[in-house]
């Protein structure tokens, strides 16, 4: 397979369904997407698709607060370190089996600032005076 840089919404669609792919057979990331979140996953994808555009294309498409779903998540189930670990491993892989170039860079960087601040968020969340 011939890899590209990821230059417009259709490399973005690449990335999020195949990394999603990955995400919905894996044995520790995929029973919180399929069992407990219970994603409607023709309503996720779009959006995933536009906060991955808005990320790494700079074409402000998405819209709305990726935390939020993410805290509402983990008072469902526990959403550990492990689960972060994985998400980025298999995020990294779709990367490098599909792409080149700085933005898959860039985007392992945001993935990187994404999970330390979701964790973050996560249990600051289980405070009392949690103000999001």
């Amino acid at each position: 397979m011939t890899r590209t840089p990821i230059q417009n919404r259709k490399d973005i669609e690449l990335l999020v369904d195949e990394f999603y792919k990955k995400v919905r057979q894996d044995d520790v990331i995929g029973p919180i997407f399929n069992e407990v979140a219970d994603i409607n996953w023709d309503k996720h994808m779009p959006v995933m698709y536009s906060f991955w555009e808005s990320a790494l294309l700079d074409v402000m498409t998405y819209k709305g607060n990726a935390m939020t779903p993410h805290i509402a998540l983990s008072k469902k189930t526990a959403i550990t370190e492990e689960h972060f670990t994985r998400w980025k491993k298999l995020f990294f892989e779709t990367l490098d089996e599909h792409f080149v170039g700085e933005k898959v860079e860039e985007a392992k960087k945001r993935a990187d600032s994404m999970a330390i601040l979701m964790q973050y968020k996560i249990e600051q969340s289980k405070s009392s005076n949690f103000i999001q």
